[in-house]
């Protein structure tokens, strides 16, 4: 899979005087910008808490009285029709990244416990464990395209959607929305381009990484941008199984790939809680919409 930057967020302009919570979402959009690339776990973290943010924001416009309140003529029930369906894809996209952390938690522990379990001497007998985490890898990576595939897809509709209903203020506030959509499909992009990996990664680009790892020296940004967990525990493993074929198994490249694959599994949790704390605000966000149209 190539790992082509995400799309980069809009700059939009809103009616900051008008309700504070304009002013806020503007504040948040733009600090989402200034995290941007989303190459590292701790801008990741930021921006899932920005996220939670601007729902919270577009929720206190759409429970306002003036949307409450406003007449869903033919155009402005679209509006809120449409955006309902958006917002049911989007949770879909939260289910499927969800599932596809959780099987890769799951595939990590699993060798890491057969790795911790059989000892220096038995390496070799952890063949198949190693051959199961490469083939749950190679399925999670077309499960990601198939991810990426689809957030594009929703991406470019919204991109040429118009917004054009009776309602003045109420247009207003779908805009700002598909604005905080448009940012969480980016977000949810990052997250799934940092799991894949990089296609190919030679092995000598792995010895100058673990140099630096050794040296304790701090790679560069372009490195950063590269290089993740998910290509240091895939070249590893690659080493590791060359020398578990050649006898040559070191306790220190063992250790490394346990390391490394308990360090992962920190991550995807804290990419779990984040994600659920987002998806909460999802799920508020679609009750206030339908709340619209009860009104």
């Amino acid at each position: 899979m190539e790992n082509t930057n995400p799309s980069q967020l809009r700059s939009i302009s809103l009616p900051s005087r008008s309700n504070p919570s304009f002013s806020q979402i503007e504040i948040n959009l733009n600090k989402l910008k200034t995290l941007e690339p989303f190459y590292s776990s701790t801008r990741i973290h930021t921006g899932l808490a920005c996220l939670t943010d601007l729902y919270t924001s577009i929720m206190e416009l759409l429970g306002s009285t003036q949307t409450q309140k406003v007449n869903l003529q033919s155009r402005n029930k679209v509006l809120i029709e449409d955006a309902l369906a958006r917002s049911t894809r989007l949770m879909d996209s939260y289910g499927s990244l969800l599932e596809l952390l959780g099987k890769m938690k799951g595939s990590a522990r699993v060798l890491q416990f057969a790795l911790r379990r059989k000892g220096v001497a038995t390496y070799s007998t952890t063949d198949g464990h190693l051959m199961d985490y490469f083939l749950s890898r190679k399925k999670a990576k077309k499960n990601i395209v198939a991810c990426v595939g689809s957030l594009e897809q929703m991406e470019r509709e919204i991109e040429s959607c118009l917004v054009d209903g009776e309602d003045h203020h109420l247009s207003m506030v779908i805009r700002v929305l598909l604005e905080i959509v448009i940012a969480t499909i980016s977000l949810f992009r990052y997250v799934l381009v940092i799991l894949s990996g990089k296609p190919k990664l030679d092995h000598k680009l792995y010895t100058f990484i673990t140099r630096l790892m050794q040296t304790g020296k701090p790679s560069c940004h372009k490195s950063q941008e590269i290089i993740n967990d998910a290509d240091m525990i895939d070249l590893t493993l690659d080493s590791l199984w060359k020398d578990i074929k050649t006898n040559e198994c070191k306790t220190v490249d063992v250790q490394m790939v346990m390391e490394r694959l308990h360090k992962l599994d920190r991550e995807i949790e804290g990419y779990e809680a984040g994600l659920d704390c987002l998806f909460r605000k999802l799920l508020q966000t679609r009750v206030s919409l339908l709340n619209i149209l009860a009104n």
